[in-house]
Parts: structure tokens; sequence; C-alpha cells
């Protein structure tokens, strides 16, 4: 028997530019983040094994969906965007200095990340992912003596994640 032919030659690509907008799900607009550094969306259905007397195969059937995600975001000098994933948006005329920007799971957000063919002002977008009720279940800020920057880590849960390619790719 001779081996089969790929269907194509195989095509790699460096990494996209990645753009992360944050909207609260009762406001109109998507923010740009310009903090933001690694989203990792992780999907994963919840599974149930089958198994029956004398037979050695197991069936395994897919349930629910579920969606963990974790951000790095960049800590900015007025908190700005670190404050606006947990939830608090900063007031126009700045912080009052009363605020208590904490890790509260009651707090949802909605994220999408743009994703484009190139780093010019030019790049077509190729798709969109969509991370709708994104609810933060750990915050860290971790304190690095030989690191020169601080980022903030929070991770959690969404509602629901799913990726939109764009038309006539």
């Amino acid at each position: 028997m001779t081996r089969a032919d790929f269907n194509a030659p195989l095509v790699v690509r460096q990494q996209y530019l990645s753009m992360l907008f944050h909207k609260v799900p009762s406001a109109g607009t998507w923010t740009l983040l310009d903090q933001g550094k690694v989203s990792t969306p992780a999907s994963k259905a919840d599974e149930k094994s089958y198994n029956r007397i004398g037979d050695k195969n197991t069936l395994k059937v897919g349930g629910q969906v579920s969606t963990d995600v974790t951000l790095h975001v960049y800590l900015d000098s007025n908190l700005d965007e670190v404050a606006r994933m947990l939830g608090y948006i900063r007031p126009g005329g700045g912080w009052l200095g009363s605020e208590d920007i904490s890790l509260d799971p009651t707090l949802t957000s909605d994220l999408k990340l743009e994703n484009y063919s190139g780093t010019t002002v030019g790049a077509a977008l190729l798709f969109t992912e969509y991370i709708y009720g994104f609810r933060p279940m750990n915050f860290s800020i971790p304190e690095d003596a030989d690191g020169d920057v601080r980022i903030a880590e929070l991770s959690g849960s969404c509602a629901s994640y799913y990726i939109m390619p764009t038309a006539g790719l």
C-alpha cells in the first residue's frame, strides 16, 4: 500500500497581532486594553465513562462545556486596566482615593481579542475571540526583586467562549 499525499503544503505563521478589548456587560462600547500581555481561554467538556460487564472497552461521552480564562496584564501607574479587569471603572476625573479595588467574583465583564494578519495599522482582521461573562476567581500581583515590570494575573471562568472568523477568508 502506498502512502497518501498531504492535501496542501505545511504553512506556519508567526504570532498574530492580537488586541484585547474589555466591556462591562451593560455598556455598548468596547475599550482597548493597552496593557494586556497574555490571554489563555481553555475550554473543556465534562466527561462521563460507561462500562459494561465483560467488556474491556469504555465509552466516553462529552457533556457540559466549561471555559477557564487566565489573563496577564501589565500593571499601569493609575491601575486603570487592572481595576477594569476586576470590574471597577475609573471615574472620568480620576480615582477618589477611597475605592477598594479587590477581587469580587460577582462582578462580570466581557472580553474580545481581535487577531490581525500583521502588525501594521492596515493589517486585516482574521478572526475575533469572544469571552462573555468573565468572572475572575483568582487575582495576584507578584512582586519580583529581579523583575523590571509588575504583571497582574487574573484567572476565572466565563459563560461562553467562541471564535468568529472574518467573512470571506
